[in-house]
């Protein structure tokens, strides 16, 4: 574990120190498969989070308005429309949104699209990161060549500072952090895969 944290220390506070890179590395080949794949789930949990906090504190009115793209009422088919001005609550938003919220609407409504969700952050950093590895990997073609583990790492461990400053960021604009995020690891792992050259 103190191995682990030490090379999340040197991959979020390296920047342009030659003998910190080198050390980065020979921590980075010392990291197995699982702690890589624990850092890829701890940095999407991050990057999700702002996204995740907006949807859960939506309304069931306004989350399906959202959805649908206009007025939620308006899109419903004339029977629905009935329903919905007869039994909830006089056809009131508030009673919409109690209704839901009896009707169990967290945990069949709000829990899957937010599984959902985790699921594309999941689908995206995958291949962000498998892109990332590639062109890496034809960065070096050149110079010393990376094992895959270690293009992996690189990318991986260079993106904690990146992904808290894309989740702070993303608390004020959501979905846009995520651009800046690719931006940020981008310009960061390219730089340091620059500098690193094998002793």
């Amino acid at each position: 574990m103190t191995d682990y944290l030490r090379t999340v220390t040197l991959g979020a506070f390296t920047w342009k120190n030659k003998e910190r890179i080198t050390l980065l590395f020979e921590h980075i080949r010392k990291q197995g498969w699982g702690r890589l794949f624990l850092h890829f789930l701890l940095l999407s949990f991050c990057l999700n989070f702002p996204m995740t906090l907006v949807m859960s504190r939506l309304t069931p009115f306004e989350l399906y308005s959202r959805l649908y793209g206009e007025n939620f009422k308006s899109t419903l088919p004339e029977a629905a429309q009935v329903f919905f001005n007869n039994s909830i609550a006089d056809g009131s938003i508030n009673g919409f949104n109690l209704f839901m919220i009896e009707n169990s609407y967290g945990v069949n409504v709000l829990l899957p699209m937010l599984g959902m969700v985790f699921g594309l952050t999941l689908i995206i950093q995958a291949v962000f990161y498998l892109s990332a590895v590639f062109f890496l990997g034809i960065s070096r073609m050149n110079a010393f060549k990376l094992s895959f583990r270690d293009r992996m790492g690189l990318a991986l461990f260079s993106s904690t500072l990146p992904v808290l400053a894309a989740s702070l960021f993303g608390l004020f604009l959501p979905t846009v952090h995520v651009i800046l995020f690719y931006f940020a690891v981008i310009f960061i792992i390219f730089q340091r895969n620059g500098l690193y050259n094998e002793q």
